[in-house]
């Protein structure tokens, strides 16, 4: 049984999943105390390219990514595959290639080749999952199919062809975000219907408040639904928000005085994020295993310079 299997079959609350684009992000999640982490295909773009998610990467930076990604974390890593890199055979070598890096699963939506309007035919789709699970060669992979049919406004259909996809490979379901997130009816009640008509594990479809900052739904309703797990973007944003607002002091004064206290409040304290990776010894203890002598080592030098005595990387438990 792989691990994410054993995560979402012995997790006992909805699972949390950061929707991350790099090592630094999937480092935090770490460090947060996650359980598993999803590589948000829209934040990836922007990070790779500097384009909105146009659907323009390739299987190449995928694999890329997912390799470096899941050779410094053991956290379960999913990816956020978009509609599998359009034709069935093309998902089954992306997914075949991302398993052997280390990928614990992948999200796939029925939405048509290169995001063009509309949705996929159901046949066509239900191959993407087969091929998806043929290309993983593993019956426990998370093979999360996002069905994009609105159930709000198309119920029967939502239900029909989330069965669908689930008969032919997948084994979790995502609602269609649009189709959730603007619905002004009961969620709770659209989350309880899905729950009941879905034969199989569902994902929420990433956490969001309401137009007054509370939590649009309870995730322990969602739990007792029959939901395992939800994707919450908040790596790239909230990078891009302190970047910002530290490049525009740094512009405007000239120094980089700012960036040492404007954080504080948070509770956490580091002079450089290297230490983050340094830390826990794990690459100190790593390299003084390949010197002839411990001075030769250049990561126990580097990490007393990085890591310092009144560093703090988790503030609750200081």
């Amino acid at each position: 049984m792989s691990k994410i299997g054993n995560l979402i079959r012995g997790s006992k609350e909805l699972l949390l999943v950061p929707e991350i684009f790099d090592c630094t992000s999937a480092k935090a999640a770490e460090l947060n105390g996650f359980e598993s982490i999803m590589v948000s295909s829209a934040d990836l773009a922007c990070s790779l390219t500097g384009i909105p998610d146009l659907r323009l990467l390739s299987i190449d930076e995928y694999v890329m990514v997912t390799e470096r990604i899941a050779n410094m974390t053991d956290l379960p890593l999913i990816l956020d595959a978009d509609d599998g890199f359009g034709r069935p055979l093309s998902c089954f070598y992306a997914c075949k290639r991302m398993a052997k890096v280390g990928a614990a699963g992948v999200l796939i939506t029925d939405a048509r080749e290169n995001n063009l309007p509309g949705i996929a035919s159901k046949k066509l789709v239900e191959t993407r999952m087969r091929a998806a699970r043929d290309g993983f060669a593993d019956e426990d992979a998370l093979i999360i199919a996002r069905c994009d049919v609105n159930p709000a406004t198309d119920f029967e259909e939502f239900v029909e062809r989330s069965n669908s996809y689930l008969e032919a490979g997948a084994n979790m379901i995502c609602p269609a975000p649009f189709g959730v997130h603007t619905y002004k009816g009961d969620k709770t009640k659209l989350a309880r219907d899905m729950g009941k008509a879905v034969k199989g594990w569902l994902w929420w479809p990433d956490l969001t408040a309401d137009e007054e900052g509370n939590p649009e739904i309870s995730l322990k309703d969602l739990y007792d639904f029959g939901y395992k797990m939800t994707g919450i973007h908040y790596s790239l944003h909230a990078s891009m928000l302190a970047m910002l607002d530290c490049g525009r002091h740094v512009r405007k004064d000239r120094d980089n005085v700012y960036v040492t206290k404007a954080y504080d409040f948070t509770g956490y304290k580091f002079f450089s994020s290297m230490a983050l990776f340094l830390n826990d010894n794990k690459w100190v203890n790593t390299e003084l295993k390949y010197v002839e002598t411990p001075e030769e080592a250049n990561s126990p030098r580097t990490k007393a310079y990085f890591c310092r005595l009144d560093d703090v990387y988790d503030p609750d438990t200081k």
